[in-house]
């Protein structure tokens, strides 16, 4: 049978089941995308690759625990999330870096420039509450809708844009305070 193909809500009824065959074609359905979300929360290969890891750990366990009603993305990025609150609690925070990106050859006062600029703008996230870079990441980077971002974060679509709302305003007035003073 190819499972490949099928719908989330089948592959979860087999994965309940524990079919391997199934849960493997679930990790390579979505371990990019859950490990994409860990490493943006901890800016660090070696424990992204170990929290998406749990997070399937998790799943395998629990895995008739999930609702159809809710997407299987979302479910999985709320595991992801609550592991990641549980992480914190155990160790001092963490800081969470915006990686350079890479661009198409630009010239080295280009490179110097943009580095400059994403340390700036990686150094006045880090500064934020909690609560406001989750949002940002989720939103943002992640791209998921407002709505089940609320639903990982446990706030209402209200209070997450409200959070987006106040992050992207703090995060203009820093800008512009480095600015002034530079």
């Amino acid at each position: 049978m190819d499972l490949i193909g099928l719908t989330d809500e089948d592959l979860m009824k087999k994965v309940a089941a524990h079919d391997a065959e199934a849960f493997q074609v679930l990790v390579n359905r979505y371990s990019q995308k859950v490990y994409a979300c860990a490493w943006r929360l901890v800016s660090n290969k070696t424990d992204a690759e170990d929290m998406t890891q749990e997070v399937f750990f998790k799943v395998w366990r629990h895995a008739e625990k999930w609702s159809p009603d809710a997407k299987l993305s979302t479910w999985l990025y709320r595991i992801l999330y609550n592991h990641y609150i549980d992480m914190c609690r155990r160790r001092k925070p963490m800081e969470n870096e915006i990686p350079e990106t890479a661009s198409s050859e630009p010239s080295p006062e280009q490179r110097l420039l943009k580095e400059a600029e994403e340390r700036e703008v990686a150094d006045a996230i880090n500064s934020f509450p909690a609560r406001q870079r989750e949002a940002l990441i989720l939103c943002y980077h992640q791209g998921l809708k407002a709505k089940d971002a609320a639903d990982i974060l446990s706030v209402s679509v209200g209070a997450l844009e409200s959070l987006l709302f106040r992050a992207r305003q703090t995060l203009k007035d820093r800008l512009l305070e480095r600015k002034e003073t530079a």
